[in-house]
């Protein structure tokens, strides 16, 4: 198998892979399934690049190397779980992990660098991760109370060894003395990641180098000097796993890139004791609290597909604060929920990717795609027609697969994602 194989998920219930797959083969792209994940897939033809497909813009698929798969289903969060994603930029992690905990989970995902920051959120907005909030801190710095959280991801920054495919001087550039920042950090952000953890708390710590002083080594400080209980993880089919480079590392991932994929490594890490999180006090979100229902609004909207939570307007952006956030996020920390759409002078219009905001059954002035072809023609610029009463934005369904919100002009509807 090569290490250069591309692959990415399916990001959609098991009810609607099939009609992802229909989409993506409709303009050439062919494919296999992956033994480790039923949504991965390998690529198998590629006849223009994979990210410009309808599925991909519509977030329907995310493209990821499939080692980095791995750090959300080694944690496996069940569905309802909250869970801090410590180092989260670009999202790929955090988009899975979103997916794992289910409409009624919650991710709070963590960024410092503002430019990755962005990128983080316009990946979780493609996919439609509403069960997301951000924030914008050094992990390490996090003002979270003690004991706050039950399951934490941890990929810190590293130096890309397991990269080499893609980034072939990460070697180079990150060697001998070079690393001892990235090291140093790492041990902070761990020790961070146990001060959060409640007793009998679960974290993966993970990279994508093969250097044993950011792998092993830093598993070996994690137990002897902070605490943490190593459990073992299990064997991800279609892998190969190569065996720990230090003793007493049994049930560690070390990922060989040689069996497809970039290289990894990957340690279950549990703090000791079984007792509740910690609850902090009252939330501070930012902006104004919204009730949507007393505002114009396009009628294909429906409020009750979202997630339990609150509506709160922020700079004309109408932002999603999921219950979760709102329960166990403290005052002093400053965070942006998700956002849906926009707010202007009492009117409501849904972000045209914003299919949290779509019933599952489409209504009267919703527009229904059977064929692919109709889907690349309305990206492409050309109008279909539409029924003559109402106005948009209108729901836009392939068959019965939610995927957004459409414009509408007289009796013909246009595509726009401003």
């Amino acid at each position: 198998m090569s290490t250069d194989l591309r692959t990415f998920r399916l990001v959609c219930a098991p009810r609607n892979v099939e009609k992802v797959e229909e989409l993506l083969r409709a303009q050439g792209f062919e494919f296999r399934p992956e033994p480790f994940y039923s949504m991965a897939r390998i690529l198998e033809k590629e006849p223009f690049p994979l990210g410009e497909s309808v599925a991909a813009r519509f977030g329907r698929i995310y493209i990821q190397d499939r080692s980095s798969m791995l750090p959300p289903l080694m944690l496996a969060p069940n569905e309802g779980d909250s869970v801090l994603d410590m180092c989260a930029a670009p999202g790929s992690k955090t988009g899975l992990l979103a997916r794992l905990v289910g409409r009624d989970g919650f991710v709070l995902a963590s960024e410092p660098s503002s430019d990755r920051l962005s990128l983080l959120r316009q990946n979780l907005r493609k996919v439609q991760a509403v069960n997301t909030a951000t924030v914008h801190y050094e992990s390490q710095k996090l003002p979270l109370p003690p004991s706050s959280w039950k399951i934490i991801q941890l990929d810190p920054p590293c130096s890309g060894w397991g990269t080499l495919n893609k980034n072939p001087k990460a070697m180079e550039v990150w060697k001998d003395e070079k690393t001892i920042p990235l090291v140093n950090l790492q041990r902070k952000l761990l020790k961070k990641a146990y001060e959060l953890l409640a007793p009998g708390g679960r974290l993966v710590y993970s990279t994508c180098t093969t250097n044993v002083q950011e792998n092993e080594e830093q598993t070996r400080f994690a137990i002897e000097e902070l605490g943490f209980e190593l459990f073992s993880l299990p064997h991800p089919e279609g892998f190969t796993i190569a065996d720990p480079l230090l003793p007493d590392m049994d049930g560690v991932l070390r990922v060989d890139g040689s069996g497809g994929g970039q290289g990894f490594y990957l340690c279950g890490l549990r703090k000791p004791g079984n007792a509740e999180t910690q609850i902090p006090g009252t939330c501070n979100p930012p902006g104004k609290k919204v009730n949507l229902k007393e505002t114009e609004f396009p009628g294909s909207v429906e409020l009750s597909s979202l997630p339990e939570g609150d509506i709160y307007e922020f700079k004309g952006k109408a932002m999603f604060m999921n219950r979760h956030a709102l329960k166990i996020l403290p005052a002093e920390l400053r965070w942006q929920g998700f956002p849906i759409g926009k707010l202007n002078r009492g009117r409501f219009r849904p972000d045209p990717f914003g299919r949290c905001l779509l019933p599952q059954e489409p209504d009267n002035a919703a527009l229904v795609i059977e064929k692919p072809q109709d889907i690349i023609n309305l990206l492409s610029g050309q109008s279909l027609p539409a029924p003559a009463k109402g106005k948009g934005p209108a729901g836009l369904y392939y068959k019965d697969m939610l995927l957004g919100f459409t414009g509408k002009k007289g009796t013909r509807y246009v595509w726009t994602d401003k």
